[in-house]
């Protein structure tokens, strides 16, 4: 029986991963789950799933919080469940926080299961170098490089030419420079597939979602950043592809259902029966493919910028964009000022090359203090 830890068990991966326990109780014990402040969904799990310990990183919840079982507290506490004897940590936390537990569970030797972007888009290199250290799998939940990851086991690293990141097509990319201007939260949110969260879907919309997914890409899979492209999928079929350098393409097709990826981080290296999407669901589907739009979402390319520059930036990228997208939810700025304020942050920023644990948590917040200061101006 597989021992588990949830970070983010209330959340929508952290709910499905218990949703998939649920039904395969015979193969898996919940040893550890946390929540922020959802301390009534929290209360429930318990109730079902009796883990040996929780962690509620909100210091006022957790004080008040009443349980028979073990309760972790704050960011210390999440360092401290994330090595609890366990088999398998799904890391589902949003945001930074989700870095330190990260690398605290792959020192114990813990296999991760990772839906947390921040992880490697802020750390990725010492995080896999951590990982390899300890023999430690990461298994990524992300659809996109779920799908990688399956694809690649069709040939050697050295037969790798290209990794194709799939991305979807909305009424934004639809429209002209102008529109882009104006474009509002209600034109973000009518995506027609994925159901994301507000950062998510806006991050998406500004397209520096697949510039995380691209920085994460390069460490999770080891290759040059000039070999990870970005491909147009409006069809959200084809969740991202591998070519070889024979010219085989392989790719994962499938229903947008991120059940289906945390199933196989789950059960990982095995398969379970499908409880989600079969063939039947692709009938009638097309598979189309676009050139994606550099030049009219400036977020896209800043993946391979702050690759290139290495060192702190991509957590000065990430930082930056946190401000801005708050800033865009709170009506201060307008869309396409997302990344003009990346844009000078990144400028402003001297980078700090080989950057321990500490200078990356600490650049990360300075660039949050200087998009601040950006958008004072």
């Amino acid at each position: 029986m597989k021992r588990i830890v949830i970070l983010g068990s209330t959340g929508s991966i952290g709910t499905q991963a218990l949703d998939i326990v649920r039904q395969h109780r015979d193969k898996f014990r919940v040893v550890g789950l946390t929540a922020n402040h959802n301390v009534e969904k929290l209360q429930e799990q318990i109730s079902e799933f009796k883990p040996e310990a929780v962690c509620i990183t909100d210091n006022g919840k957790a004080e008040s919080f009443k349980t028979d079982v073990f309760v972790f507290k704050g960011e210390k506490g999440l360092k401290e469940i994330a090595t609890l004897d366990s088999d398998l940590l799904i890391n589902s936390l949003v945001g930074s926080a989700g870095l330190i537990p990260t690398l605290e569970a792959i020192k114990k030797g813990i296999t991760i299961g990772l839906a947390n972007k921040e992880t490697l888009v802020l750390a990725g290199e010492i995080v896999m170098r951590e990982a390899a250290k300890f023999q430690v799998t990461i298994i990524p939940i992300d659809s996109e490089h779920s799908a990688l990851f399956q694809s690649l086991k069709s040939g050697r690293k050295s037969e790798i030419k290209n990794l194709f990141l799939t991305m979807g097509k909305g009424k934004i990319a639809e429209m002209s420079q102008e529109q882009l201007e104006n474009v509002s939260m209600k034109d973000i949110f009518s995506r027609p597939a994925w159901n994301m969260g507000d950062k998510i879907t806006i991050d998406s919309a500004t397209c520096m979602n697949k510039a995380f997914e691209i920085i994460e890409a390069k460490w999770l899979f080891d290759v040059a950043s000039e070999q990870i492209k970005v491909i147009v999928h409006p069809d959200y079929i084809c969740h991202s592809l591998v070519e070889f350098n024979d010219g085989s393409i392989i790719t994962e097709l499938g229903t947008a259902d991120m059940r289906r990826y945390t199933q196989y981080a789950l059960f990982y290296p095995e398969r379970a029966p499908a409880t989600v999407s079969s063939f039947t669901d692709l009938y009638g589907k097309t598979l189309r493919f676009e050139k994606p739009l550099f030049e009219k979402f400036p977020c896209l390319s800043m993946g391979y910028t702050v690759l290139q520059m290495g060192g702190i930036m991509p957590a000065v990228l990430h930082g930056a964009d946190h401000v801005a997208v708050k800033a865009f939810m709170e009506n201060r700025i307008g869309f396409m000022d997302i990344p003009r304020i990346i844009a000078a942050t990144l400028e402003k920023t001297e980078n700090i090359l080989n950057p321990d644990i500490e200078q990356i948590i600490e650049a990360e917040i300075n660039a949050q203090k200087t998009a601040l200061e950006v958008l004072k101006k």
